[in-house]
């Protein structure tokens, strides 16, 4: 089973994406702050990360940075879609050049961000949407 770390603040937020991920057959973690999230990523070994950039106690980007750098190869080139309220194209672009897969703005879709994160586990069927990732609410 596929590995998601979810680095969200805002507890709905949080339990709605992770709620949708376990629904779709991913074993999922959540991390509230990002401290939690760098441990996370050392301890629960995630296949791929969602984050979000305005967190306490380190930033989103800092997260980004921990993993890029990290002395693992496997964990520095693990998957990173980033949920977050961006701003400008600018802030989209330097996370792509981060190494970020995907960039999704708050607010919004949850099916958007499921079909990303199969996506990311199966491209040849990036179209889809696996069963289980629909709204909740």
């Amino acid at each position: 089973m596929k590995k998601v770390l979810v680095v969200e603040d805002e507890p709905s937020i949080a339990h709605l994406i992770a709620y949708n991920l376990e629904r779709a057959g991913y074993c999922v973690e959540i991390a509230e702050d990002g401290e939690q999230a760098c441990t996370g990523v050392e301890s629960f070994g995630p296949d791929l990360v969602t984050l979000d950039l305005l967190l306490p106690l380190k930033s989103g980007w800092q997260v980004l940075e921990y993993i890029r750098r990290y002395p693992d190869a496997r964990v520095r080139q693990v998957p990173i879609i980033v949920v977050s309220a961006l701003a400008s194209q600018r802030q989209q672009q330097e996370l792509q050049h981060r190494g970020v897969h995907h960039c999704l703005s708050k607010p919004f879709s949850i099916s958007e961000l499921c079909r990303l994160v199969h996506h990311q586990f199966s491209p040849a069927l990036n179209k889809s949407i696996p069963a289980g990732c629909r709204a909740i609410g």
